[in-house]
């Protein structure tokens, strides 16, 4: 009985100090935390509703002009660090819209995030702004592999398709970019994840996905934390001058599309199956710096498709389209050009 009661205090000691310790560190997170209100808190923010699907989306440029449809990356992030491509509108008509579940675009249940209906989700949209012509789409990172997904089952509808690095097109490359991305485990790491964590607990919940989406938004934008999981997007792995603008990110979106799929059964990571279905040629960007998924991951990559070509943005890395406007702008009227 002495010994059950000695370890029934030792148990109550450790409880009471974890007590304090969680206390201690929610009070000092203390602060005013918000995300974005998202289309259904807001309907001024400007939007679209097709097949019962509300998407955050703008367009710009004249709608008699061939369609340029843009496709963000994440999967869970927003369209606003890619609003450079709004230049594009004196020749091109732009559509910009935040994908199902993400962004400014209301919050829908899990079960609704999977690649089948972002497929159809652009498909809809292809139909809705393209009007029966061809449309030309500009995709990067999983935006490339969402793009990839779809010209393999409508290739018929598309006349120009840009990849801005598209993630793991094949089980192979996913199973080589899962481990080239995984992080070290270090103390300032393990610091920010706290910090982060902790915060999330003081935002004000306003559609039931609120503190997940600050808590995934706070630790990938966080850019002085070395040895930071993406720090291998960028030149000389430094993030700290990174421009990357966003509205509000989603965690459930990119669970259950990316992060499911990466944990071992690669075979859900095959987007670039059928792809050789589309007959015209590819334009492939990369960022010179980029070492996880920049020029020789898109090498091979570029062979699943029947004709590509590869224009590498120097001194730049993955966010090339935001970093390096005027290059990336300027291959990608070139190709569309041709």
């Amino acid at each position: 009985m002495k010994i059950l009661k000695r370890i029934g205090k030792v148990l109550l000691s450790i409880i009471l100090i974890l007590v304090v310790l969680f206390t201690s560190f929610y009070l000092l997170a203390w602060g005013d935390y918000e995300v974005a209100k998202t289309v259904e808190q807001d309907p001024s923010i400007p939007h679209i509703v097709l097949n019962n699907v509300v998407f955050h989306a703008e367009t710009f440029g004249s709608d008699t002009n061939r369609v340029v449809i843009v496709l963000h990356g994440g999967p869970g992030n927003d369209y606003r660090y890619l609003l450079d491509l709004k230049a594009l509108a004196d020749n091109y008509f732009v559509v910009f819209y935040d994908q199902r579940g993400t962004g400014l675009s209301p919050r829908v249940p899990a079960e609704e995030l999977n690649v089948g209906n972002m497929v159809d989700d652009l498909h809809n949209i292809v139909e809705y702004y393209g009007k029966g012509k061809q449309v030309n789409i500009i995709g990067h990172s999983w935006g490339g592999m969402l793009a990839s997904a779809y010209v393999a089952k409508y290739p018929e509808t598309i006349d120009k398709l840009v990849l801005a690095e598209p993630g793991p097109l094949t089980p192979e490359k996913a199973k080589i970019f899962g481990e080239a991305s995984q992080p070290d485990i270090t103390w300032e790491l393990l610091v920010h994840l706290g910090r982060t964590y902790f915060q999330s607990l003081h935002v004000k919940e306003i559609d039931g996905q609120s503190t997940s989406d600050f808590f995934y938004q706070t630790f990938i934008t966080n850019t002085k934390v070395s040895n930071h999981p993406l720090a291998g997007y960028f030149c000389n792995q430094d993030m700290s001058n990174v421009a990357f603008d966003y509205w509000r990110f989603n965690w459930q979106t990119s669970y259950e599309i990316m992060m499911k799929g990466m944990q071992g059964d690669f075979s859900k990571m095959n987007f670039g199956e059928g792809v050789d279905k589309f007959e015209n040629k590819v334009l492939f960007l990369g960022g010179a710096c980029d070492i996880l998924i920049g020029p020789d991951f898109q090498q091979d990559q570029m062979k699943l498709f029947k004709e590509a070509e590869m224009v590498v943005i120097e001194n730049t890395g993955h966010f090339m389209i935001g970093e390096k406007p005027v290059e990336s702008l300027l291959a990608i009227r070139s190709y569309f050009s041709e």
